[in-house]
C-alpha cells in the first residue's frame, strides 16, 4: 500500500511539472517571422535609421557582432565596416560584399573567425530584401557614406527594389511546427540558432558559455529555467540580456512546443563533458 502511494504521489508531481512547462510554452502554429513595413520612397538617411533598428532587433546581429569593442566575439566587430567592405574581397564593391555577407555569409570567412553565421534572409530571422537594403545602408554608414537607395538591385534579391515580388518569392508558406521542425535536439538547436552562440562539442566559449557539459553542471529544472528565464541565473563572465534578445529575435518563445523544449532539455541533460 505504501509503495502504491509513493508511485501515485510521484505521478502527480510529474504531471504537475509538465503542466507548468506547458503553460510556460505556448502550443501554436508556426508562421514566418513578422516583417517590417518599409516604404519604397525612404531616403538613404531614413534607411540608415531603419537598418540600425533591424541590426539591433529583428536581425539579431548584435548577438554575435559588436560595434567598437575589444571584447572577443563570435564574429567580427563591425566598427568601420563601411570602409573595410570596399577592399575586403577582390573584385567586389562594398555593396556587393555586404550583400554576400548577409545572403551567403559563409562564402567568405574573415581570417581568424570560423564559419557559422546563418543567412538572415532565411528562416528563422527571414529579413526581406527591403530590410536587407536598409541594413546595408546602416553598415555603410559605419565609417563611410551610404550609397544604396530603395531602388538598388542586389544580386541575391528575390523581390523588386520597390517591394513587389518576383515570380519566385522568398515568402515561406505557413506550416505547423509538428510538420516542419526537426525532431532531433541538435536539429532544433540549429533551427533556433542556439549553436551560433553555444558550443556543444567542446569546452570553448562562443558568445555564450559552452554546453559541452551542461548535464553535469545543471539539473533538468535549471536547464528549463535557463531557457525560459535566461536572465534568472547568468553564467559568470557573461552579460544579461543577450540570450533573451536572441531567443526573442528568432521567435523562439512563439514557435517552440513543449515537446521540442523537452527534447532540447533532455539532450542537454545528457551532455556530461565527454568527447
Amino acid at each position: 500500500m505504501k509503495h502504491a502511494l509513493i508511485i501515485f504521489l510521484f505521478t502527480i508531481l510529474v504531471v504537475a511539472f509538465y503542466s507548468y512547462v506547458g503553460q510556460m510554452v505556448p502550443q501554436k502554429v508556426t508562421y514566418p517571422p513578422k516583417t517590417l513595413e518599409i516604404r519604397s520612397d525612404l531616403s538613404t538617411d531614413e534607411m540608415v535609421e531603419v537598418g540600425k533598428e533591424i541590426v539591433g532587433g529583428k536581425g539579431t546581429c548584435l548577438t554575435c557582432h559588436t560595434i567598437g569593442s575589444d571584447q572577443p566575439t563570435r564574429f567580427p566587430d563591425l566598427e568601420n565596416i563601411g570602409v573595410r567592405a570596399k577592399s575586403r574581397k577582390e573584385g567586389y564593391s562594398d555593396v556587393d560584399y555586404l550583400a554576400e555577407s548577409i545572403y551567403e555569409p559563409n562564402a567568405y570567412i574573415v581570417k581568424g573567425y570560423n564559419p557559422g553565421m546563418p543567412p538572415i534572409s532565411k528562416p528563422p530571422i527571414n529579413l526581406t530584401d527591403q530590410e536587407i537594403l536598409t541594413v546595408i545602408a546602416y553598415l555603410q554608414s559605419l565609417g563611410s557614406t551610404p550609397t544604396v537607395t530603395m531602388q538598388t538591385k542586389l544580386k541575391y534579391a528575390q523581390e523588386s527594389p520597390t517591394g513587389g515580388k518576383s515570380p519566385q518569392p522568398q515568402t515561406q508558406p505557413a506550416v505547423s511546427a509538428a510538420s516542419s521542425a526537426p525532431t532531433d535536439a541538435r536539429g532544433l538547436m540549429k533551427e533556433y540558432l542556439c549553436v551560433t552562440c553555444h558550443n556543444l562539442d567542446a569546452p570553448g566559449r562562443l558568445v555564450g558559455p559552452s554546453l559541452y557539459d551542461a548535464g553535469k553542471r545543471l539539473s533538468a529544472g535549471q536547464l528549463y529555467e535557463s531557457i525560459l528565464e535566461p536572465d534568472a541565473q547568468v553564467a559568470e563572465g557573461f552579460p544579461k540580456g543577450v540570450m533573451p534578445a536572441m531567443l526573442n529575435g528568432v521567435g523562439f518563445y512563439d514557435k517552440v512546443t513543449t515537446k521540442e523544449l523537452k527534447t532540447i532539455v533532455d539532450y542537454l541533460a545528457s551532455l556530461k563533458g565527454t568527447q
